[in-house]
């Protein structure tokens, strides 16, 4: 607006009229005085030559000055429009991809985008005018520090961190944005710009893996302690195992003074068998001290293999001692792989979560492009339906007037050959020639046309015996060159027969034609297999063509010739290239002018 004014004002100022008005009137009113002052007469007509003089000099100035002035304010108005333009880029994309929210200084909403309003749940009606503290807590909106917030963004400081707002159900959500101070002209804010984007599922899935990491934690530290308490019941187990050895030492000890003992009983038995008769009273006694010292070392030997058997469970429990403390170790080890990887995991998840965000913004975008694609679509394949409509009635139409045009000039032609000169009759043939050039266009256009609405089979194509039958079925003209051709093995494809030999008869009779003004005609044919697709190829020594007027080489009507060159239609390639795309299939072709050129076109391989 102010510069739009600053332009009016210029123009009003510099405009040719008034700069030579004010001009004869300042060379007027400056020289009455100067003749008074010097008391000079000066006549009438010297006066008028000085003054027609001065006038075309300042005009001249002025226009220039003029024209300067607006070629600048020009100039200035494109870079305005250039920056307005930026601006609401800018703006667009904002709204597209974040939140945003307008504050006016005092925090009453001036403007949400719907980004915002399907955050929070409400509608533009619940916030238009409301106060920014209905999006937060109301003890915080009464304290100093929500004031501050306010009085800092009132200063013009720029305000950014995580906040945490109530939806219109109560929900909280957590946004991570921005409070940005709007300027004027002169530097003040006078609004407030709020943009921010919805973390809530980003954050609850962090506060989560914070507390299942307390709860690894607590199980690690419980663990710590269940594994001191089985070292101390291993120390009390070796104390035992200890103890035991000593006993055995002692049990040892015990049968071999049993052993002594006994070896001193056998020398009394013998010292009392010799003293059997002098103490026949007193064997009574050593018989009954005979079977009770048997029961004792029957007891012994019991207890001995008592003993033995302990000291086999005793040996075994130890080595599910050292197994079971293995496994321990190993559960510990493997417990610390899995802390490792879950911390490993968790940033692993932080990172999806970023990724994931973007990756919905991203749907969202190709979403939109996608029903935009769709829409795009519909009108083209309804365009495609009015245009090959219009093609077939263009082509049954004309029939008839070029018929009759025909018709009539083969008349005059035959029947008032005498009262036409030769010039006449060569404009008569130049009528006959064009109409029949006519009447094959239409016969190509017809056939263009009947391509959109021709139902495409699908079978195996023996490539070789079709390629072949294509080659038996040529016409050579009388004169032209007998076409060489080089085919190698073809591999088979997946197509409609019909219509895959009309792309054969196309691009050979265009290899032929092309190759007219050559010392020979020489084709060749090849195939090759890439990925699910066989691409097949003619090659020809010909004309060739530019690659720069590639772009029209499958146009309709496009020719890269002259018709008095090499004749044809233009439609042959558009049909070749209609007829692999229905197929699912792609031509191109590459070529260098007066070296030859290569069509390639593909079609599905049978085997996939």
């Amino acid at each position: 607006m102010n510069i739009k004014e600053k332009n009016d004002k210029k123009e009003t100022l510099l405009s040719p009229d008034q700069i030579t008005f004010h001009q004869k009137e300042k060379n007027q009113n400056s020289t009455a005085p100067d003749i008074s002052k010097k008391g000079l007469s000066t006549p009438n007509n010297q006066k008028t030559n000085k003054t027609l003089e001065i006038e075309p000099l300042i005009t001249k100035s002025a226009l220039q000055n003029n024209e300067k002035q607006l070629a600048e304010i020009q100039i200035l108005k494109e870079q305005l429009k250039a920056k307005e333009q930026l601006l609401n880029n800018h703006i667009n994309a904002i709204n597209t991809t974040n939140a945003s929210i307008e504050f006016d200084l005092e925090g009453n909403i001036l403007s949400v985008n719907q980004i915002f309003l399907a955050i929070m749940g409400y509608s533009e009606i619940d916030l238009l005018g409301k106060h920014h503290s209905v999006f937060v807590d109301p003890s915080y909106s009464k304290s100093n520090a929500y004031k501050l917030f306010w009085t800092s963004l009132k200063k013009g400081m720029y305000q950014k961190d995580e906040f945490i707002r109530v939806a219109k159900n109560g929900k909280l959500i957590w946004l991570l944005g921005s409070y940005t101070p709007i300027l004027d002209i002169h530097g003040k804010p006078y609004k407030i710009l709020k943009i921010a984007t919805d973390i809530t599922l980003a954050k609850t899935q962090f506060l989560q893996l914070a507390v299942q990491a307390q709860e690894k934690e607590k199980r690690a530290s419980e663990l710590v302690i269940a594994n001191k308490e089985l070292a101390f019941q291993n120390v009390e187990k070796e104390k035992r195992a200890a103890e035991l050895v000593v006993a055995n030492k002692e049990l040892k000890f015990q049968n071999g003074q049993k052993e002594e003992r006994a070896s001193e009983l056998i020398i009394a038995n013998k010292e009392l068998a010799f003293q059997n008769k002098e103490k026949e009273k007193r064997a009574a006694e050593l018989v009954i001290a005979n079977k009770e010292l048997k029961f004792q070392n029957e007891q012994k030997e019991q207890r001995a293999s008592e003993l033995i058997i302990a000291n086999k469970e005793l040996a075994i429990q130890s080595k599910e001692k050292e197994k079971r403390a293995a496994e321990l170790i190993i559960a510990n080890k493997k417990l610390a792989a899995e802390n490792i990887l879950k911390q490993k995991r968790k940033v692993e998840k932080e990172k999806r979560a970023a990724e994931l965000i973007v990756t919905n913004r991203e749907l969202a975008y190709q979403e939109k492009r996608t029903k935009e694609l769709t829409l795009a679509n519909d009108e083209l394949k309804k365009a495609q339906e009015e245009l090959e409509s219009f093609s077939y009635s263009v082509s049954h139409d004309l029939r008839a007037p070029i018929r009759a045009i025909n018709g009539y000039t083969q008349i005059l032609i035959e029947d008032h050959s005498d009262a036409i000169d030769d010039d006449g009759k060569n404009v008569l043939n130049g009528i006959i020639k064009n109409s029949n050039k006519m009447g094959v266009l239409i016969d190509d256009l017809l056939a263009f046309s009947k391509l959109g609405r021709k139902q495409v089979s699908s079978m195996d194509i023996n490539m070789k015996s079709l390629v072949n039958t294509v080659i038996s079925d040529l016409t050579i003209e009388k004169g032209e060159n007998t076409p060489i051709f080089e085919i190698d093995e073809l591999a088979p494809a997946n197509g409609d027969p019909s219509l895959i030999k009309q792309v054969w008869i196309n691009l050979i009779s265009n290899a032929i034609k092309y190759s007219k003004y050559k010392s020979e005609t020489r084709i060749k044919i090849t195939s090759t297999s890439k990925n699910d697709k066989i691409i097949y190829s003619i090659k020809d020594w010909g004309a060739g063509f530019d690659m720069e007027y590639y772009d029209k080489l499958f146009g309709v009507f496009q020719r890269l010739h002259s018709q008095e060159e090499f004749s044809g239609t233009g439609i042959g390639l558009a049909i070749v290239q209609k007829i692999v795309n229905r197929h699912h299939g792609t031509v191109w072709a590459e070529s260098k002018l007066d070296a030859g050129a290569k069509f390639y076109f593909s079609l599905p391989d049978i085997k996939h």
